[in-house]
């Protein structure tokens, strides 16, 4: 009974990690920008460099913010631009819905929350340099609570 059971928990670890590692191919570009009193200030734009591609490729954006439990707020009203190059390709304006208790980690004793947008289709054309260029358009300024502000970038 001890093997069986011993074999049955192989199989699932073998499963989850294959499960995991399977949800990490779509991944083309992930990063997050620490902010370092935990306050994000509406003149700081934060700037994402995204790689550029060898062929045209078509990717899901998708705009991370974690912030405290703490976090006054239900949602982050924030503005993205993005660059090809210098010039500005596009404007969108971008909310975030933030969930109570969604991922919800802890982090030298305080409480972190991952929220993310809906992803935001984007069509990468084959060795151009795109930037994201993000800022938050709340009234309340600068936004406390904030610990970083990030984004992914899927196939």
């Amino acid at each position: 009974m001890k093997r069986f059971h011993t074999l049955y928990i192989l199989c699932i670890g073998m499963l989850c990690l294959t499960l995991l590692m399977a949800c990490q191919d779509n991944l083309y570009y992930a990063l997050y920008q620490d902010m370092p009193k935990h306050q994000w200030d509406s003149n700081d734009s934060l700037c994402f460099s995204i790689p550029p591609t060898e062929q045209d490729l078509d990717v899901a954006v998708t705009l991370g913010v974690r912030t405290t439990t703490s976090f006054q707020y239900k949602d982050i009203v924030v503005r993205a631009e993005l660059l090809d190059g210098d010039s500005v390709i596009s404007t969108t304006p971008m909310t975030l819905t933030l969930y109570n208790n969604k991922d919800e980690s802890s982090s030298q004793g305080v409480f972190v929350t991952e929220n993310y947008s809906k992803p935001q289709s984007l069509h990468m054309r084959a060795n151009h340099n795109y930037t994201l260029r993000v800022a938050h358009l709340m009234r309340l300024n600068p936004l406390e609570e904030v610990q970083s502000v990030g984004i992914i970038v899927e196939r």
